[in-house]
């Protein structure tokens, strides 16, 4: 109970014990397959002030999913490898309505990976596919640019707590993706983000995506868990071709050598989703958004920041590197808002540079 006497629900409990110090998520899954939390608190006889933690919570608008609570996600119900508690902000419900694909790639791409991953996550999102990334530099972010255009709720997943975006550049497309679907984490609020929980994210986006595109990546990079998971999983794994001269595609090309499939074309991944027996969902007609509202139809209608790239272009194409200097936003951003452009009829790419449409 809270010191005013109001009985906590089971949600509290599995807040706290997330939050006890050194509490592995091994740990917290033995506690959990057995016991509800609030059962688990008691026996464990920790430490913790339950009431605190579970308002430090409701005040950050975290949502608490234990497994065996009404908003867990069911895709992670049979992996016995799933967290046991997580915290989610906005609707924890989104990953159970549409077919999922991670895009995943290394912190630094080249122009070529941004535009890949901001297109790939703009057009699946259009057709009804929930973008599942990491929020973090490069492609995580450029696919997350684009899948906030239209369509299906994109899909997070993040390192530390949900209390403190990171990286601080993307505070505001963290608090897009959250109010268009949903950021998760398996980190109670509070918790720094630490190196060694990367990985642990890594495994959690491969748990909640059907198949798996890696777009730019190392040999060694970060991905590879990601991959590594799936493979593990029976999740499928596509890779994007690169240069053989880049470093960024070292990784995703060997992944091709190893029985990848090739993925070219946002068909497919499509392809990819049909055969494990994935049916896109009807969206709503073109005149809605995702949010429910009525889509643009007019640089009005625009968000600010998008209405003023849009003031940028003209009728004459324009680079993209003209754009960076013109608007001074950052690659992944700037291709995540062209995309978005595109999708409401605004812009057209021509060979690589943009105009008015």
């Amino acid at each position: 109970m809270s010191p005013a006497g109001e009985v906590l629900p089971e949600e509290a409990f599995a807040a706290a014990l997330a939050s006890v110090p050194r509490m592995g998520p091994a740990t917290l899954r033995t506690l959990l397959a057995t016991d509800t939390p609030s059962a688990a608190w008691s026996r464990g006889s920790f430490e913790g002030d339950v009431a605190r933690i579970w308002q430090r919570h409701e005040e950050k608008g975290i949502e608490v999913c234990w497994r065996g609570g009404p908003v867990y996600p069911r895709r992670l119900m049979d992996d016995p490898e799933a967290p046991a508690v997580l915290f989610c902000q906005g609707d924890p419900t989104a990953i159970n309505r549409h077919p999922t694909v991670a895009i995943v790639g290394t912190r630094s791409p080249t122009r070529y990976g941004i535009g890949v991953a901001a297109q790939f996550g703009a057009d699946l999102a259009a057709v009804g596919v929930s973008i599942v990334s990491g929020l973090a530099l490069g492609i995580d972010g450029a696919a997350h640019e684009g899948a906030t255009a239209a369509g299906a709720p994109p899909i997070a997943v993040v390192a530390g707590g949900l209390d403190d975006p990171y990286p601080r550049r993307h505070a505001r497309l963290w608090a897009r993706v959250a109010e268009q679907g949903a950021v998760y984490a398996e980190s109670p609020a509070g918790v720094r983000t630490e190196k060694w929980r990367f990985p642990v994210r890594n495994r959690l986006l491969a748990m909640l995506s059907d198949v798996v595109v890696v777009v730019e990546s190392r040999h060694r990079g970060g991905s590879m868990y990601t991959v590594a998971a799936a493979a593990q999983r029976g999740i499928p794994v596509g890779a994007v071709p690169g240069s053989i001269r880049s470093p960024t595609s070292e990784g995703t090309n060997s992944l091709l050598a190893d029985g990848c499939f090739p993925v070219c074309t946002v068909a497919d991944v499509l392809t990819a989703l049909s055969l494990q027996g994935k049916v896109l969902p009807a969206l709503p007609s073109p005149t809605a958004g995702a949010g429910g509202g009525s889509a643009p139809t007019g640089p009005a209608d625009l968000s600010q920041a998008d209405r003023a790239l849009f003031e940028v272009l003209t009728h004459d194409p324009t680079s993209l590197d003209q754009l960076v200097r013109l608007t001074g936003l950052e690659l992944p951003a700037l291709c995540g808002g062209l995309e978005r452009l595109s999708m409401a009829g605004l812009a057209h790419d021509v060979g690589g540079w943009w105009e008015r449409a």
